[in-house]
């Protein structure tokens, strides 16, 4: 197994270098200091929001009159229209919060020599090091799944310590030192949430409390122990839930870590061409030095790489909730958009690489939200706001199962549960579970389908359209009823509204065929999925963002949204040739558009960089895909590889991390054409590699080792009998393979059929 060490040789000067540890549940990042650590603490229920925020139930009546605007051909008065008669149907949430800063006092001053921090993403711990005074010190720290607790140890191999272990936090109503034990009651600045705190030291030394520390001495190690506990989730006898392992031993929590994190982290990687004398440099002087073109550092797109699966694994594991907007991590108690659950692609884009990557169980806590939080709330909101069936997501919600239009118009854009149903077919189309598609999957989805089968209505031109929606962010040029020219927000059948409603029926078509399912409402569902809306190729040569040919303001816009049906979904691909060479238009017109009026566009927000690979790989274009893979470390990365959005804009979003990830698979590996495609978008750089543990569509896992751009070696394991059929690249000349019994597998038109049984592994070389 490769070693995978994030390190840097300062400690962090800003929250944006620091060193990220969590268990799903809980973790914090570390300033890494010398003289003081402290280290910014986060609970994923620490969150100012309340229940609330319900529909309006004026709105049906309101949206009527939109719609009727948009039937009689004048989206620019719908929009104005819309901008006063709907201002009072949107409501705002809150944000999520620290749960305050855990301090550990050390040294006097910050003078040390030797000095090197580091996070081994394979096992999910923090070190810090340096010789201080000609005593080394060694700090460690990582946020145990199992054992459910932040460990935090210290250990001096000269100088007996003396240390001063704190908790800082505004609105903290007590702190309580007692014994070897601080506990700690706190609120969220709204909402009066409260949670708390509970920090104990062990250690062979003494400790003692004194106005709300504990200070420890005499000794050459002390661990410190960290839990929390919130109100929202156990009610007023939060304080009792606070409770820390029954081995509290060091070694022993260690281990115990380290066997989980390591089961989850090792399950796959990559390998392509290295700079090895990069190796040894720091990640911030590694990534200026890609900036300026000098090496071939593939081990730095490595550790990127590893790093997101890193971040995934830390922000959601089983029973926890899905990963927010900044994955739980967060230096401020008013965070940007209130690092919330955005549901217009940065909570779906977190969850991107979860199957391909060999995190399908990462995964699940997104569709338990969706289950648990979303649905019924989101219920509630068609039945109040829409007057129909099913359920609806607007663009953004909290741990509260906030499902209501937000913010301003863009608020009223509806598919955020829609298109987190492709995220349950997905998981389905790579585990083939039919309990999951059955039992978690098929309410949602069809939930999701009947919203929109009781809100569409005919056009003048008998089409199925939905109104009023939005290409998110973005606006077109319409004429208004002046005959001026006015940018509109507002849009009836946006090509995204039709990719995702489309797509979305077809899952629900699909899904009841599977689970023998037939009633009025599949019926329905097929009858409206041939009146929707045709996708069409633009003045341009573009697929065409809106439901006509109209001029958007900003054609460098960082939404892609009228290339869905592409990427994340299939319904465009190489077997519709004209939609497929109108996406590649579309990108190149993007990629033309320059900055928009806010300095941003599709090359300088991470997350669009990331989506960006993503379209590239799909359009088997390596070298474009790769040059994103660049362009996203070198220009949206900080030095602790933690997406920071925008290089005027410092804020942390880990949907970026995560769209990284999933683009470097797409390169590697597709599985969206009935098909698994090795090698599909290999760039020029990276002539040899390997790659080990990535899943594929159907339940395949594969292994793959490639030499000069072709397919050497292939270990294959199915999860079901059945025949499977791998695409070669264009470049491959081997064409035959053989496996370890001597059985030859020939290579026709580029493709590779194999009979697989389930659960065995099958090896096959090139002869």
């Amino acid at each position: 197994m490769r070693e995978y060490r994030l390190f840097d040789t300062s400690p962090a000067t800003k929250w944006l270098e620091s060193v990220p540890v969590g268990n799903g549940r809980m973790g914090g990042t570390l300033m890494c200091g010398v003289s003081e650590e402290v280290m910014i603490l986060n609970e994923e229920t620490v969150w100012s929001s309340q229940p609330g925020g319900e529909a309006n139930p004026e709105m049906p009546a309101k949206l009527e009159t939109i719609k009727q605007l948009f039937r009689e051909g004048k989206p620019a008065e719908a929009d104005k229209l819309a901008n006063t008669l709907l201002s009072d149907c949107f409501t705002r949430i809150r944000s999520y919060e620290t749960a305050g800063q855990l301090k550990i006092s050390l040294h006097e001053n910050d003078h040390c020599r030797d000095y090197r921090h580091e996070l081994d993403l394979m096992r999910g711990i923090a070190k810090v090091e340096y010789t201080h005074r000609g005593t080394h010190y060694v700090r460690e720290c990582f946020s145990s799944y199992p054992d459910n607790v932040i460990v935090y140890r210290v250990t001096s191999d000269g100088d007996a310590l003396d240390a001063e272990i704190g908790y800082d936090r505004e609105h903290t109503l007590s702190k309580k030192a007692d014994g070897n034990e601080l506990c700690i009651i706190a609120r969220t600045i709204c909402g009066n949430h409260k949670f708390c705190v509970k920090i104990r030291v062990i250690t062979d030394g003494t400790v003692t409390a004194n106005s709300g520390s504990l200070f420890v001495s005499d000794t050459n190690e002390f661990t410190v122990l960290v839990n929390i506990a919130t109100e929202f989730r156990h009610g007023e006898s939060f304080e009792d839930a606070v409770i820390f392992p029954s081995n509290t031993d060091y070694n022993a929590l260690r281990l115990h870590h380290e066997k989980d994190f390591l089961s989850v982290m090792s399950r796959a990687d990559i390998k392509v061409p290295e700079a090895l004398e990069m190796e040894d440099v720091s990640m911030p002087l590694r990534i200026h030095a890609l900036t300026c073109n000098r090496p071939n550092d593939g081990g730095l797109v490595m550790m990127v790489w590893q790093f997101g699966r890193y971040l995934l694994t830390s922000s959601s594991r089983p029973g926890t909730l899905p990963a927010n907007l900044q994955g739980m991590w967060v230096d401020k108690d008013v965070s940007p958009w209130s690092s919330d659950y955005h549901t217009n692609i940065n909570l779906q884009m977190n969850y991107w690489p979860a199957e391909v990557a060999n995190l399908s169980d990462c995964h699940m806590q997104l569709f338990d939200y969706m289950k648990n939080f979303l649905l019924e709330s989101g219920k509630k909101t068609a039945k109040t706001g829409y007057n129909a069936r099913g359920s609806v997501v607007h663009h953004l919600s909290d741990i509260y199962g906030f499902t209501s239009p937000a913010d301003g118009l863009w608020g009223i854009w509806p598919h955020g549960l829609s298109w987190l149903c492709f995220h349950l077919w997905e998981h389905w189309l790579f585990t083939r579970d039919e309990e999951f598609l059955r039992d978690t999957a098929y309410e949602m989805i069809r939930e999701s389908s009947l919203f929109f089968l009781d809100t569409m209505f005919e056009d003048k031109k008998g089409r199925l359209v939905y109104a009023p929606s939005s290409s998110p962010e973005n606006r077109y040029w319409a004429e208004d009823e002046n005959g001026e020219k006015y940018a509109c927000f507002l849009a009836m059948s946006s090509t995204m509204d039709t990719s995702i409603i489309g797509g979305l029926l077809r899952m629900y078509i699909n899904a009841s065929e599977i689970l023998g399912i037939s009633d009025n409402d599949t019926k329905h569902a097929a009858e409206a999925l041939g009146k929707l809306p045709k996708l069409f190729v633009g003045k341009h040569g573009q697929l065409a963002e809106w439901i006509e040919d109209y001029e958007e303001t900003s054609i460098g816009h960082r939404h892609f949204s009228n290339t869905f049906a592409f990427f994340p979904d299939n319904a465009i691909t190489r077997e519709t040739p004209e939609l497929y060479k109108a996406i590649e238009v579309s990108l190149a017109r993007r990629l033309s558009g320059g900055l928009d009026s806010n300095g941003q566009g599709a090359t300088s927000v991470g997350w669009s960089l990331t989506w960006l690979t993503c379209q590239f790989a799909r359009l088997r274009k390596g070298n474009d895909a790769y040059q994103m893979v660049e362009n996203y470390i070198t220009r949206a990365t900080a030095p602790n590889l933690m997406d920071h959005y925008t290089k005027s804009n410092q804020v942390f979003q880990l949907d970026a991390n995560m769209g990284y990830v999933a683009g470097v698979c797409e390169m590697l590996i597709q599985s969206h054409e009935g098909f698994i495609s090795l090698l599909p978008a290999l760039p020029k750089k990276w002539d040899n590699g390997s790659f080990r543990g990535l899943r594929a569509r159907g339940g395949y896992e594969l292994d793959v080792k490639w030499e000069n751009y072709e397919v050497r070696d292939i270990y294959i394991t199915a999860d079901f009998d059945g025949d499977v059929t791998l695409e070669l690249p264009e470049t491959q000349k081997a064409l035959k393979f053989r496996d370890d019994k001597g059985n030859v597998y020939a290579v026709k038109e580029n493709k590779l059929t194999l009979d697989m049984c389930k659960n065995k592994r099958l090896h096959i070389v090139t002869e």
